[in-house]
């Protein structure tokens, strides 16, 4: 069975379900409880130990596993970019597994490090909404901070806060808004009219906007294309994204909106979505859903793919 330090609601955030899903359907997946690692011989009933990030704060839990497991069954998931998990980045923790698996494709060598492409649900599709039903602008993002370089967390703090003052209609969903991330007990914090609560399914809520601001959690790094552009192609809901700088060679330009194009100015930006008439609106959408049929964006979303990933492992 697999055994994870798993950080996220597979009830809200249902991207990770393909592999999860199979694993879980199967009999092969477990989730990490006091009763699990307090097993004498729980290794004996396990065959993989497989965690997604590696935190500082869980280091305890890390010493007490690594005990009870072998190397050769320690699998180590690099989901998130060094802004959000550097200590996942560091050598000296990647010579406590036996593999480690990335979006990195420089840090591939199909010995010790392999190619992981993220994962994505067929879950919660929708159908196209009526353009005029449709509200204007969101964002759906957790209130994080990082001191790292290329973090995009206080752009999206930038945008939250030009759109809260701007004259179109917008509208910050998700969690921890209503708190202070560690940046804003440091510095300052004022609450946000904009936010209005932490959603049950992102998929529905990101289906009821024209635009869906799309930022990943670092700038400029290639190949780190996360479930966030494709939440608003299953949404219906025509991305505004910034992240990986190869994006284009992954997905077609015509299919989302390149804040870089803007040179990073949101005021062009919003004189630019004000000139897009349901015409042109329905020409976005329209792309996107050709591109959600092609063999490119289906192989994200194969499950047979994730039955013989799990197979491999």
């Amino acid at each position: 069975m697999f055994r994870n330090n798993n950080f996220y609601n597979l009830d809200i955030d249902k991207n990770l379900s393909p592999i999860l899903e199979f694993a879980k359907n199967n009999g092969l997946w477990n989730t990490i409880s006091s009763d699990l690692l307090d097993k004498k011989n729980d290794n004996q009933d396990y065959i993989i130990l497989c965690f997604l990030t590696f935190w500082l704060f869980t280091i305890t839990e890390y010493i007490r596993l690594f005990k009870s497991y072998p190397k050769n069954k320690r699998y180590l998931f690099l989901f998130e970019p060094r802004v959000v998990a550097p200590l996942s980045y560091s050598k000296i923790v990647h010579q406590f597994f036996d593999r480690v698996y990335t979006w990195n494709d420089d840090l591939v060598d199909n010995k010790k490090y392999f190619k992981f492409i993220w994962p994505q649900s067929e879950n919660g599709i929708q159908d196209k909404k009526e353009f005029e039903n449709k509200k204007f602008i969101t964002l759906i993002n957790w209130n994080k901070c990082s001191f790292l370089k290329k973090e995009l967390y206080s752009e999206r703090e930038t945008a939250i806060r030009f759109f809260e003052k701007d004259d179109v209609q917008f509208d910050l969903y998700w969690t921890n808004w209503e708190k202070k991330n560690i940046k804003q007990r440091l510095f300052w914090y004022k609450t946000y009219p904009s936010y209005r609560w932490k959603v049950q399914d992102k998929i529905e809520t990101l289906s009821n906007y024209k635009f869906n601001l799309c930022f990943e959690n670092m700038k400029d790094t290639p190949w780190y294309i996360t479930e966030k552009i494709w939440d608003s192609f299953k949404a219906k809901s025509v991305p505004i994204y910034w992240g990986a700088s190869n994006i284009s060679d992954y997905i077609p330009e015509d299919c989302f909106i390149d804040f870089r194009n803007f040179e990073w100015n949101y005021e062009k930006l919003v004189v630019f979505l004000k000139s897009i008439d349901e015409k042109i609106y329905d020409m976005y959408i329209s792309r996107i859903e050709l591109f959600m049929e092609t063999r490119e964006a289906k192989a994200r979303f194969d499950k047979e793919r994730a039955k013989n990933f799990i197979n491999k492992l």
